[in-house]
């Protein structure tokens, strides 16, 4: 503007502005043809999946067999990312635990799939203003979801069939649940299932939720990416959408405490290199 409006010389402009007169001749060099595939292959995966960041684009695009074999370098593609004016989540500060117990470290920790698992309920809405609750099980080592249910309201009984039917699908029962003290979760119902089927319970304390911080993060995720984004009219629709969720969690969504991979790639990988031990 200087040179142009008011006439200045480059090297007069250049000095008063303090820039270098190399990086005003410089252009910015041509998009190639890679490039190009990078950031149309980064908005697909933006439009497919909103809520997601680049790195959760960077771990998807690397399983995906038009990109195997090609080094995605991370900062390359978080430049793109930004460049193309997606979505760029906020860092979060943590929060320094002050409550009952924040020194104490007293959590069962899970070595393999299905020993503990962790469940709470997640409160939505339809849009004829009814609530409608999600009862939310994982497995806290390979971080599968196991079952998204949506109903007006649960009992204690409901909560057990629930925990029968993944006991029934997986062939496996855990040996310890991780959750609140919710009214359905010290019902007699769900005591007397525990007690029966040999699974001890691992209560968290109340008013500590970051003792039940796997499936705390769970509910957060399934919030922020699936619930805040979509207008649920009747059960049937919030069914569909817990059920689609799900598999996009368990099959599609890379993990990053699983080192990128998705739920159920982890879990195979560790029935695979774990063979031995299981037979």
């Amino acid at each position: 503007m200087a040179v142009e409006k008011f006439g200045a010389s480059e090297r007069l402009a250049c000095e008063i502005l303090g820039q270098n007169r190399s990086a005003f001749r410089k252009k910015k060099p041509d998009m190639g043809f890679g490039e190009a595939e990078l950031r149309a292959a980064l908005r697909a995966v933006a439009a497919k999946h909103p809520a997601w960041g680049w790195r959760k684009a960077r771990w998807h695009l690397r399983t995906q067999p038009a990109w195997a074999g090609v080094a995605l370098n991370g900062k390359r593609v978080r430049r793109l990312w930004r460049e193309e004016g997606l979505t760029c989540k906020p860092k979060a500060r943590k929060k320094r635990r002050t409550g009952p117990g924040a020194g104490e470290e007293k959590r069962l920790s899970a070595e393999y799939p299905m020993p503990a698992l962790s469940f709470d309920f997640q409160s939505g809405v339809t849009t004829c203003g009814r609530h409608i609750r999600f009862f939310n099980v994982i497995d806290e080592y390979t971080r599968t979801a196991l079952a998204i249910i949506p109903r007006r309201s649960f009992k204690a009984t409901d909560v057990v069939a629930v925990l029968e039917n993944i006991i029934a699908e997986t062939g496996i029962e855990p040996t310890y649940v991780r959750c609140d003290n919710g009214p359905e979760f010290t019902a007699g119902a769900l005591i007397d299932w525990c007690a029966a089927a040999g699974v001890e319970t691992a209560f968290i304390d109340p008013g500590s939720p970051w003792q039940n911080g796997f499936i705390e993060s769970f509910n957060a995720q399934f919030r922020r990416e699936q619930l805040a984004g979509e207008i649920m009219d009747t059960m049937a629709e919030a069914e569909y959408l817990a059920e689609e969720w799900k598999a996009i969690y368990n099959h599609e969504r890379p993990h990053g405490s699983l080192n990128g991979m998705t739920p159920k790639r982890y879990w195979e990988t560790w029935t695979i290199n774990n063979q031995l031990a299981i037979a």
